[in-house]
């Protein structure tokens, strides 16, 4: 045993790291930290999906119509997904549901939303909206922003949307 330095015998065969800013101190024996570099996966960072943010209607292509339709610019249709969660505006009402993605295919709902009257215009265009975020089949993220291809019983079409932080259409 070692007089000079009694508590070191049992740190024999060990390697001993000093993290300094962190004041830990650990021992680890040769054969674990062996097999254990051996077995390790490497760190990976959570990600959050790239449909999380807040976005902003910019149109909805419908079939066979060619040419969108652009919401009113007051108020504006959003929808921000957070989590698992996803709530945003319907020109009238504020909506809020649930949504999961395997892969590339998405789907939302059902939505709740609030109950209040508007225009009658405004009440048919977030009728139209909600109907199709709950038809959502798939989407796609690029530079240009978030699309996302949907089914309902009537029609199918895209909802193209731009970032909250962006302004202007594609």
């Amino acid at each position: 045993m070692n007089g000079k330095f009694p508590w070191a015998q049992p740190f024999t065969g060990y390697r001993v790291t000093l993290l300094v800013g962190f004041l830990a101190v650990v021992a680890v024996s040769p054969v674990i930290a062996q097999s254990s570099i051996e077995k390790a996966q490497p760190f990976q960072m959570a990600q959050s999906s790239p449909i999380e943010g807040s976005w902003r209607l910019a149109n909805i292509v419908e079939s066979p119509t060619p040419t969108p339709m652009v919401p009113q610019k007051t108020p504006e249709l959003t929808a921000e997904f957070t989590g698992d969660r996803v709530s945003g505006s319907g020109g009238c009402n504020r909506f809020m549901g649930g949504y999961t993605i395997k892969g590339d295919q998405l789907s939302i709902g059902p939505l709740a939303s609030t109950f209040k009257a508007c225009e009658e215009s405004i009440m048919k265009q977030e009728a139209k909206y909600l109907k199709a975020l709950e038809g959502a089949q798939r989407y796609e993220v690029d530079d240009q922003g978030l699309q996302i291809f949907y089914q309902t019983e009537q029609t199918s079409g895209v909802l193209r949307f731009t970032s909250k932080a962006v302004q202007g259409l594609w």
